[in-house]
């Protein structure tokens, strides 16, 4: 246990962290072993710390190598400062002879557990992951006790390390894949991590207008559990208070979790309005600009005279209409993530309801686009993951387009290049549509 180090080496770490507010030295004295305690007291609890070495430290100690067995001490490896860095406790010898890593007892940084912030759980669990990963993994364990659960863990960065835990069940998952997955963090530990976007890159390879997610978000252990126990792979990322699901199939857009504590007449009535949800949150803009600009014909004639009676006095072509429309939507989601909870919601409402009146009086646009818009804004979030309705947004101003240029044909262009994206779509070889080939019996 005895390490040889230079006085540069205390040095160094001074020269680093001795301006740093939360950077301490404390001397300390065992068994007449004198040594110094260096850590950082945001990151480390130090009085807690000294007095468990206190407590260890009381056997007889003959000497320094004594000493560190009955502390547990560990020789250090690799640079001191990046360990500090990840709240561990270096003693040193004030001669700079020996040093060596202790336990520490850690500060209490993270909230205590609650309910997800940003997922709404009708059946199951109500309990949500934090940002410390040692506690949501503990989280899954409560919901899946099983002796099968494998981990792995991979650190992102060269000087900034971000610890991210690998998941799999070892019954229900395909170990090559999990192999895969973790040889592909592995390959890119030493690029510094940046978003869970960057890991996305670097376990699937699309190109980046592809706006299809590659992984599934979820504050929820239980929903953790089930897509276990499905064969997917979890991925914890330090820091973060969600975990990530992969890969992604298209079913995850419409069946949720808690969809099994229904009755099977129920499951497939709500499984439905979520589909008529999404055709209804991408079709009905487009559609409204087809029939109205390029094939007003198709329609009935008490329609076309209703529809013309509500665009009196606009004047814009549909699309520009709609675009004016989807645009001021487009405002308020905004203004409703950046403003504060207390009063995001009430400034939403109030300007929501403002300006559509004010357009529709002002021969902006018209009272029958506001009905559609107002519809497939609310369609779009019956769609499972915040991720999947931000492309079900953009893919309505695609199938806008398409059906100003072409009409009802646009329309079904648009959706052909949709399940183009989506078949295309794959993670490690694994495909976003779920296909097995049927065997056929001899």
């Amino acid at each position: 246990m005895l390490v040889k180090r230079s006085k540069t080496q205390r040095k160094q770490i001074v020269e680093q962290l001795g301006h740093a507010l939360d950077f301490h030295i404390q001397p300390i004295q065992i068994c007449g072993i004198s040594f110094e305690m260096i850590a950082l007291t945001s990151l480390v609890d130090v009085a807690a710390t000294a007095r468990r070495m206190s407590e260890a430290g009381r056997e007889h100690a003959a000497d320094w190598e004594d000493l560190l067995g009955n502390l547990g001490a560990e020789a250090p490896g690799g640079d001191l400062v990046l360990g500090l860095l990840e709240g561990r406790t270096l003693i040193l010898q004030p001669e700079g002879t020996g040093a060596a890593w202790v336990q520490s007892v850690e500060q209490q940084l993270y909230r205590p557990i609650g309910t997800p912030n940003n997922q709404n759980i009708l059946v199951s669990s109500q309990t949500g992951f934090i940002e410390d990963l040692t506690t949501n993994l503990g989280l899954i364990r409560s919901e899946l006790r099983s002796p099968d659960l494998k981990q792995a863990h991979v650190d992102i960065g060269s000087r900034e390390k971000r610890r991210i835990m690998v998941l799999s069940l070892a019954h229900a998952t395909n170990p090559a894949f999990a192999a895969d997955i973790e040889q592909a963090l592995r390959a890119h530990a030493h690029i510094p991590f940046a978003s869970l976007q960057q890991i996305s890159g670097w376990l699937c390879r699309r190109p980046k207008w592809n706006p299809m997610p590659s992984f599934f978000k979820t504050e929820s252990p239980h929903e953790v559990a089930f897509f276990l126990k499905k064969g997917r792979i979890v991925l914890l990322v330090e820091g973060y208070p969600e975990a990530v699901v992969v890969p992604v199939e298209l079913p995850d857009l419409f069946i949720a979790d808690t969809d099994r504590e229904y009755t099977p007449a129920i499951k497939f009535m709500v499984v439905a309005f979520r589909i008529l949800g999404v055709l209804i949150a991408i079709t009905a803009p487009a559609a409204y600009v087809a029939l109205i600009s390029v094939n007003p014909d198709v329609m009935k004639v008490e329609l076309i005279y209703s529809i013309a009676l509500s665009r009196v006095g606009v004047p814009y072509p549909s699309l520009t209409e709609a675009l004016i429309l989807l645009f001021i939507i487009e405002m308020l989601f905004e203004a409703l993530v950046r403003l504060p909870k207390s009063i995001g919601p009430a400034m939403t409402m109030v300007g929501g309801i403002i300006l559509g009146q004010a357009v529709v009086e002002a021969n902006l646009v018209s009272s029958l686009l506001i009905i559609i818009i107002a519809a497939s804004t609310i369609a779009n979030f019956t769609v499972i993951g915040y991720h999947f309705a931000l492309v079900i947004r953009l893919w309505r101003y695609i199938m806008l387009f398409f059906a100003s240029i072409f009409g009802p044909l646009g329309i079904v262009c648009g959706f052909y290049l949709l399940i183009s994206l989506i078949s295309s779509a794959t993670l490690m070889r694994q495909p976003m549509i779920p296909f097995k080939p049927i065997s056929k019996k001899e």
